[in-house]
Protein backbone atom coordinates (compact mmCIF):
# COMPACT_ATOMS: atom_id res chain seq x y z
CA UNK A 1 0.00 0.00 0.00
CA UNK A 2 2.83 2.31 0.89
CA UNK A 3 4.52 1.51 -2.46
CA UNK A 4 1.33 2.28 -4.43
CA UNK A 5 0.89 5.62 -2.75
CA UNK A 6 4.53 6.43 -3.31
CA UNK A 7 4.34 5.62 -7.04
CA UNK A 8 1.15 7.61 -7.37
CA UNK A 9 2.83 10.54 -5.71
CA UNK A 10 5.86 10.27 -8.00
CA UNK A 11 3.68 10.26 -11.12
CA UNK A 12 1.77 13.29 -9.92
CA UNK A 13 4.96 15.07 -9.08
CA UNK A 14 6.50 14.18 -12.43
CA UNK A 15 3.55 15.57 -14.33
CA UNK A 16 3.67 18.72 -12.34
CA UNK A 17 7.39 19.03 -12.80
CA UNK A 18 7.10 18.36 -16.54
CA UNK A 19 4.60 21.08 -16.97
CA UNK A 20 6.74 23.57 -15.26
CA UNK A 21 10.26 24.41 -16.17
CA UNK A 22 10.57 27.15 -13.59
CA UNK A 23 11.92 24.91 -10.75
CA UNK A 24 13.20 21.28 -10.27
CA UNK A 25 12.72 21.34 -6.49
CA UNK A 26 9.70 19.78 -4.66
CA UNK A 27 7.76 22.39 -2.74
CA UNK A 28 7.62 22.09 1.08
CA UNK A 29 3.86 21.64 0.95
CA UNK A 30 4.05 18.34 -0.89
CA UNK A 31 6.87 17.07 1.31
CA UNK A 32 4.76 17.72 4.38
CA UNK A 33 1.72 16.00 2.85
CA UNK A 34 3.71 12.93 1.85
CA UNK A 35 5.27 12.59 5.33
CA UNK A 36 1.84 12.76 6.99
CA UNK A 37 0.39 10.04 4.75
CA UNK A 38 3.31 7.71 5.40
CA UNK A 39 3.06 8.26 9.18
CA UNK A 40 -0.70 7.56 9.29
CA UNK A 41 -0.51 4.28 7.42
CA UNK A 42 2.75 3.02 8.88
CA UNK A 43 1.04 1.53 12.05
CA UNK A 44 -1.93 -0.09 10.26
CA UNK A 45 -2.40 -3.40 8.61
CA UNK A 46 -5.63 -3.02 6.66
CA UNK A 47 -7.56 -6.14 5.71
CA UNK A 48 -7.23 -6.62 1.96
CA UNK A 49 -9.90 -9.27 1.54
CA UNK A 50 -8.26 -12.53 2.64
CA UNK A 51 -9.97 -12.67 6.11
CA UNK A 52 -6.92 -11.41 8.10
CA UNK A 53 -7.57 -9.24 11.20
CA UNK A 54 -6.30 -5.76 11.61
CA UNK A 55 -3.28 -5.63 13.88
CA UNK A 56 -4.94 -2.98 16.07
CA UNK A 57 -7.94 -5.11 16.96
CA UNK A 58 -7.93 -6.77 20.44
CA UNK A 59 -9.26 -10.18 21.39
CA UNK A 60 -12.42 -9.46 23.38
CA UNK A 61 -12.75 -12.98 24.78
CA UNK A 62 -12.41 -12.95 28.62
CA UNK A 63 -10.86 -15.67 30.84
CA UNK A 64 -13.31 -17.99 32.63
CA UNK A 65 -12.21 -19.40 36.04
CA UNK A 66 -13.13 -23.00 36.89
CA UNK A 67 -14.77 -23.25 40.35
CA UNK A 68 -16.41 -25.81 42.59
CA UNK A 69 -19.78 -24.81 44.04
CA UNK A 70 -21.90 -26.11 46.91
CA UNK A 71 -25.14 -24.82 48.36
CA UNK A 72 -25.55 -23.39 51.86
CA UNK A 73 -27.91 -25.28 54.15
CA UNK A 74 -29.62 -25.06 57.53
CA UNK A 75 -28.60 -27.33 60.37
CA UNK A 76 -27.20 -27.61 63.90
CA UNK A 77 -23.64 -26.72 64.90
CA UNK A 78 -21.81 -27.15 68.19
CA UNK A 79 -18.46 -26.18 69.64
CA UNK A 80 -16.53 -28.67 71.72
CA UNK A 81 -13.91 -28.82 74.42
CA UNK A 82 -11.46 -31.58 73.57
CA UNK A 83 -8.91 -32.89 76.04
CA UNK A 84 -6.38 -35.71 76.00
CA UNK A 85 -5.14 -37.17 79.25
CA UNK A 86 -4.29 -40.06 81.50
CA UNK A 87 -6.94 -41.68 83.66
CA UNK A 88 -6.24 -41.42 87.36
CA UNK A 89 -7.96 -42.51 90.53
CA UNK A 90 -8.27 -40.58 93.77
CA UNK A 91 -8.12 -43.88 95.67
CA UNK A 92 -4.69 -45.27 94.96
CA UNK A 93 -2.25 -45.86 97.81
CA UNK A 94 0.84 -47.77 98.73
CA UNK A 95 0.28 -49.78 101.88
CA UNK A 96 3.04 -49.64 104.51
CA UNK A 97 3.51 -51.47 107.78
CA UNK A 98 3.48 -49.51 111.01
CA UNK A 99 5.63 -52.13 112.68
CA UNK A 100 9.01 -53.79 112.09
CA UNK A 101 9.22 -57.54 111.69
CA UNK A 102 9.24 -60.58 109.47
CA UNK A 103 6.29 -61.48 107.28
CA UNK A 104 4.75 -64.75 108.45
CA UNK A 105 1.55 -64.61 106.43
CA UNK A 106 0.32 -63.30 103.07
CA UNK A 107 -3.42 -63.33 102.41
CA UNK A 108 -3.69 -61.71 98.94
CA UNK A 109 -2.07 -61.69 95.54
CA UNK A 110 -1.92 -59.16 92.73
CA UNK A 111 -5.34 -58.73 91.17
CA UNK A 112 -7.20 -59.72 94.34
CA UNK A 113 -10.26 -57.68 95.26
CA UNK A 114 -10.25 -56.81 98.96
CA UNK A 115 -12.72 -55.14 101.28
CA UNK A 116 -11.88 -52.29 103.61
CA UNK A 117 -10.26 -53.73 106.76
CA UNK A 118 -9.45 -57.10 105.20
CA UNK A 119 -6.19 -58.74 106.31
CA UNK A 120 -3.46 -58.45 103.69
CA UNK A 121 -0.38 -59.69 105.54
CA UNK A 122 0.73 -60.61 109.05
CA UNK A 123 4.04 -59.99 110.81
CA UNK A 124 5.61 -62.05 113.57
CA UNK A 125 3.83 -60.99 116.79
CA UNK A 126 5.25 -62.98 119.71
CA UNK A 127 6.68 -59.96 121.49
CA UNK A 128 3.53 -57.92 120.90
CA UNK A 129 1.35 -60.67 122.36
CA UNK A 130 3.51 -60.85 125.50
CA UNK A 131 3.35 -57.08 125.85
CA UNK A 132 -0.45 -57.23 125.72
CA UNK A 133 -0.55 -59.92 128.42
CA UNK A 134 1.76 -57.93 130.71
CA UNK A 135 -0.25 -54.77 130.21
CA UNK A 136 -3.46 -56.67 130.88
CA UNK A 137 -2.08 -58.12 134.11
CA UNK A 138 -0.85 -54.74 135.30
CA UNK A 139 -4.22 -53.22 134.56
CA UNK A 140 -6.05 -55.90 136.53
CA UNK A 141 -3.75 -55.38 139.51
CA UNK A 142 -4.24 -51.64 139.51
CA UNK A 143 -8.01 -52.05 139.20
CA UNK A 144 -8.04 -54.36 142.23
CA UNK A 145 -5.94 -51.84 144.15
CA UNK A 146 -8.42 -49.12 143.31
CA UNK A 147 -11.34 -51.25 144.53
CA UNK A 148 -9.65 -51.69 147.94
CA UNK A 149 -8.66 -48.03 148.11
CA UNK A 150 -12.19 -46.94 147.34
CA UNK A 151 -13.58 -48.94 150.29
CA UNK A 152 -10.98 -47.49 152.66
CA UNK A 153 -11.56 -44.00 151.34
CA UNK A 154 -15.30 -44.32 151.88
CA UNK A 155 -14.61 -45.39 155.50
CA UNK A 156 -12.33 -42.38 155.96
CA UNK A 157 -9.42 -44.74 156.44
CA UNK A 158 -7.37 -43.41 153.47
CA UNK A 159 -6.21 -39.96 152.62
CA UNK A 160 -7.70 -38.36 149.54
CA UNK A 161 -4.37 -37.76 147.83
CA UNK A 162 -3.45 -41.43 148.18
CA UNK A 163 -6.79 -42.43 146.75
CA UNK A 164 -6.27 -40.11 143.74
CA UNK A 165 -2.78 -41.53 143.17
CA UNK A 166 -4.19 -45.06 142.91
CA UNK A 167 -6.88 -43.85 140.46
CA UNK A 168 -4.20 -42.27 138.24
CA UNK A 169 -2.17 -45.44 138.38
CA UNK A 170 -5.15 -47.37 137.03
CA UNK A 171 -5.61 -44.84 134.24
CA UNK A 172 -1.97 -45.23 133.29
CA UNK A 173 -2.30 -49.03 133.27
CA UNK A 174 -5.30 -48.72 130.98
CA UNK A 175 -3.28 -46.59 128.53
CA UNK A 176 -0.37 -49.07 128.58
CA UNK A 177 -2.81 -51.86 127.75
CA UNK A 178 -4.24 -49.90 124.83
CA UNK A 179 -0.73 -49.18 123.55
CA UNK A 180 0.21 -52.87 123.74
CA UNK A 181 -2.98 -53.85 121.90
CA UNK A 182 -2.29 -51.23 119.24
CA UNK A 183 1.25 -52.53 118.72
CA UNK A 184 -0.21 -55.97 118.30
CA UNK A 185 -2.70 -54.69 115.72
CA UNK A 186 0.17 -53.12 113.77
CA UNK A 187 1.52 -56.59 113.07
CA UNK A 188 -1.61 -57.18 111.01
CA UNK A 189 -1.60 -55.17 107.74
CA UNK A 190 -5.14 -54.50 106.52
CA UNK A 191 -6.71 -52.72 103.53
CA UNK A 192 -7.54 -49.04 104.19
CA UNK A 193 -10.38 -49.18 101.66
CA UNK A 194 -11.97 -51.59 99.22
CA UNK A 195 -10.09 -52.10 96.00
CA UNK A 196 -7.75 -54.25 93.92
CA UNK A 197 -4.21 -55.24 94.84
CA UNK A 198 -2.39 -53.73 91.89
CA UNK A 199 1.11 -54.71 93.05
CA UNK A 200 2.69 -56.83 95.79
CA UNK A 201 6.21 -55.78 96.70
CA UNK A 202 7.08 -58.37 99.40
CA UNK A 203 7.27 -62.12 99.79
CA UNK A 204 6.70 -64.53 102.64
CA UNK A 205 9.57 -64.36 105.13
CA UNK A 206 10.78 -60.89 104.17
CA UNK A 207 11.84 -58.66 107.02
CA UNK A 208 10.36 -55.22 106.63
CA UNK A 209 10.43 -51.82 108.27
CA UNK A 210 8.07 -48.89 108.22
CA UNK A 211 9.74 -47.28 105.16
CA UNK A 212 9.16 -50.21 102.81
CA UNK A 213 5.86 -50.42 100.85
CA UNK A 214 4.11 -53.79 100.94
CA UNK A 215 1.25 -53.41 98.46
CA UNK A 216 -0.26 -51.00 95.97
CA UNK A 217 -4.03 -50.78 96.45
CA UNK A 218 -6.26 -49.20 93.79
CA UNK A 219 -9.97 -48.56 93.68
CA UNK A 220 -10.88 -47.87 90.05
CA UNK A 221 -14.65 -47.78 90.46
CA UNK A 222 -14.33 -44.03 89.86
CA UNK A 223 -11.64 -42.56 87.65
CA UNK A 224 -10.81 -38.98 86.83
CA UNK A 225 -9.12 -36.98 84.12
CA UNK A 226 -7.62 -33.52 84.64
CA UNK A 227 -7.34 -30.91 81.91
CA UNK A 228 -6.78 -27.23 81.21
CA UNK A 229 -9.36 -24.95 79.61
CA UNK A 230 -8.77 -21.51 78.08
CA UNK A 231 -10.23 -18.77 80.23
CA UNK A 232 -12.46 -17.58 77.35
CA UNK A 233 -14.46 -20.81 77.78
CA UNK A 234 -14.87 -20.58 81.57
CA UNK A 235 -18.34 -19.06 81.30
CA UNK A 236 -19.49 -22.07 79.26
CA UNK A 237 -18.53 -24.58 81.97
CA UNK A 238 -20.69 -25.68 84.88
CA UNK A 239 -20.47 -28.45 87.44
CA UNK A 240 -22.39 -31.53 86.36
CA UNK A 241 -21.83 -31.17 82.61
CA UNK A 242 -21.41 -34.52 80.88
CA UNK A 243 -18.65 -35.31 78.42
CA UNK A 244 -17.85 -38.26 76.18
CA UNK A 245 -14.75 -40.39 76.77
CA UNK A 246 -13.20 -42.52 74.02
CA UNK A 247 -10.26 -44.90 74.20
CA UNK A 248 -8.19 -46.75 71.62
CA UNK A 249 -8.71 -49.88 73.71
CA UNK A 250 -12.48 -49.66 73.07
CA UNK A 251 -12.85 -47.86 69.71
CA UNK A 252 -16.55 -48.65 69.38
CA UNK A 253 -17.54 -47.60 72.91
CA UNK A 254 -18.15 -44.25 74.55
CA UNK A 255 -17.99 -43.62 78.29
CA UNK A 256 -19.66 -40.79 80.20
CA UNK A 257 -17.66 -38.35 82.31
CA UNK A 258 -19.00 -35.65 84.62
CA UNK A 259 -17.40 -32.29 85.37
CA UNK A 260 -16.87 -32.30 89.14
CA UNK A 261 -14.27 -29.58 89.80
CA UNK A 262 -13.36 -26.21 88.29
CA UNK A 263 -10.33 -24.47 89.73
CA UNK A 264 -11.14 -21.05 91.24
CA UNK A 265 -7.93 -19.53 89.82
CA UNK A 266 -6.49 -18.96 86.35
CA UNK A 267 -2.89 -19.96 85.69
CA UNK A 268 -1.32 -16.61 84.70
CA UNK A 269 1.40 -18.31 82.67
CA UNK A 270 -0.99 -19.94 80.23
CA UNK A 271 -4.32 -18.20 80.82
CA UNK A 272 -6.01 -21.52 81.54
CA UNK A 273 -8.12 -23.08 84.27
CA UNK A 274 -7.74 -26.61 85.62
CA UNK A 275 -10.85 -28.79 85.40
CA UNK A 276 -11.50 -32.33 86.63
CA UNK A 277 -13.89 -34.89 85.16
CA UNK A 278 -15.02 -38.06 86.95
CA UNK A 279 -15.81 -41.29 85.12
CA UNK A 280 -17.90 -44.08 86.73
CA UNK A 281 -16.13 -47.39 86.16
CA UNK A 282 -18.02 -50.00 88.12
CA UNK A 283 -17.28 -52.71 85.57
CA UNK A 284 -13.55 -51.94 85.71
CA UNK A 285 -13.10 -51.81 81.95
CA UNK A 286 -11.11 -48.58 82.09
CA UNK A 287 -7.78 -48.72 83.90
CA UNK A 288 -5.78 -46.08 85.76
CA UNK A 289 -2.93 -44.88 83.56
CA UNK A 290 -4.92 -45.40 80.36
CA UNK A 291 -4.76 -42.68 77.68
CA UNK A 292 -8.19 -41.34 76.67
CA UNK A 293 -9.77 -38.49 74.73
CA UNK A 294 -12.54 -36.31 76.15
CA UNK A 295 -15.11 -34.28 74.24
CA UNK A 296 -17.48 -31.82 75.94
CA UNK A 297 -20.16 -29.84 74.10
CA UNK A 298 -19.74 -26.19 75.05
CA UNK A 299 -22.41 -24.52 72.90
CA UNK A 300 -25.01 -25.56 70.31
CA UNK A 301 -26.89 -23.44 67.75
CA UNK A 302 -29.83 -25.16 66.06
CA UNK A 303 -31.33 -24.62 62.59
CA UNK A 304 -28.77 -22.03 61.51
CA UNK A 305 -27.21 -21.32 58.11
CA UNK A 306 -24.08 -23.36 57.43
CA UNK A 307 -21.39 -23.51 54.75
CA UNK A 308 -18.04 -25.30 54.41
CA UNK A 309 -15.28 -23.43 56.19
CA UNK A 310 -13.04 -23.61 53.11
CA UNK A 311 -15.46 -21.32 51.24
CA UNK A 312 -14.45 -18.39 53.44
CA UNK A 313 -11.58 -16.14 52.40
CA UNK A 314 -10.29 -13.16 54.34
CA UNK A 315 -9.59 -9.76 52.85
CA UNK A 316 -7.79 -7.49 55.30
CA UNK A 317 -9.19 -9.65 58.09
CA UNK A 318 -12.78 -9.41 56.81
CA UNK A 319 -14.47 -12.74 55.98
CA UNK A 320 -16.01 -12.92 52.51
CA UNK A 321 -17.43 -15.59 50.21
CA UNK A 322 -18.16 -15.70 46.50
CA UNK A 323 -21.63 -16.64 45.25
CA UNK A 324 -22.16 -18.20 41.84
CA UNK A 325 -25.05 -16.62 39.89
CA UNK A 326 -25.45 -17.05 36.13
CA UNK A 327 -21.78 -17.96 35.69
CA UNK A 328 -20.68 -14.86 37.55
CA UNK A 329 -18.94 -14.80 40.94
CA UNK A 330 -20.32 -12.14 43.26
CA UNK A 331 -18.41 -11.13 46.38
CA UNK A 332 -20.37 -11.14 49.67
CA UNK A 333 -19.19 -9.92 53.06
CA UNK A 334 -20.40 -12.26 55.81
CA UNK A 335 -20.67 -12.43 59.60
CA UNK A 336 -19.43 -15.66 61.14
CA UNK A 337 -20.89 -17.45 64.19
CA UNK A 338 -19.76 -20.79 65.56
CA UNK A 339 -17.03 -22.77 63.85
CA UNK A 340 -16.32 -26.45 64.27
CA UNK A 341 -14.38 -28.91 62.16
CA UNK A 342 -14.89 -27.94 58.51
CA UNK A 343 -18.26 -26.20 59.04
CA UNK A 344 -18.97 -22.56 59.84
CA UNK A 345 -22.16 -20.76 60.86
CA UNK A 346 -23.16 -17.73 58.77
CA UNK A 347 -25.06 -15.04 60.67
CA UNK A 348 -25.61 -12.74 57.68
CA UNK A 349 -24.47 -12.13 54.12
CA UNK A 350 -25.93 -15.02 52.08
CA UNK A 351 -29.32 -16.63 51.56
CA UNK A 352 -30.35 -20.22 52.14
CA UNK A 353 -29.43 -22.41 49.18
CA UNK A 354 -27.02 -19.89 47.67
CA UNK A 355 -24.35 -21.48 45.50
CA UNK A 356 -21.16 -20.86 47.45
CA UNK A 357 -17.83 -21.26 45.70
CA UNK A 358 -15.67 -23.59 47.79
CA UNK A 359 -12.71 -24.08 45.46
CA UNK A 360 -11.07 -21.68 43.02
CA UNK A 361 -12.27 -18.52 44.76
CA UNK A 362 -8.88 -17.30 45.98
CA UNK A 363 -8.11 -15.46 42.70
CA UNK A 364 -11.62 -14.22 41.94
CA UNK A 365 -12.83 -10.65 41.81
CA UNK A 366 -16.37 -9.39 42.12
CA UNK A 367 -18.37 -10.28 38.97
CA UNK A 368 -15.65 -12.56 37.57
CA UNK A 369 -16.71 -15.05 34.91
CA UNK A 370 -16.69 -18.61 36.26
CA UNK A 371 -17.41 -22.11 35.07
CA UNK A 372 -18.70 -24.70 37.52
CA UNK A 373 -16.70 -27.93 37.47
CA UNK A 374 -17.08 -31.09 39.57
CA UNK A 375 -14.88 -31.36 42.68
CA UNK A 376 -11.55 -33.09 42.30
CA UNK A 377 -11.45 -36.65 43.55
Amino acid sequence: MRKTLFNHFNISMASRMGSSCISRTVTPFYLLLFSSIVFIFSGCDIQIGDGRKKKGDKDTEKAVAPVVVTQSWNGDISTYLRLNGILKTDREVQVFSRSVGRIVGLSVEEGSWVQAGQLLARLEDDEQKLAVERAQTSFEMDRASLDRAEKLFNQNMMAEDEYERIKLSLDDARLRLKQAELNYEHTRITAPFSGIIAERYVNFGDRIDISRPLFKLVNSSKLRIDGWVAEVNISKLRIGQEASISSAAFPDDRFIAELVRISPIVDPSYGKVKVTFEIPNQDGRLKPGQFVELSLTLETHRNVRLIPKKAVVYEAGIPVVFINQDSLAFRRTIDIGLQTGDIVEILSGIDLGAGVIVDGQSTLRDSSLVKVVPPAR
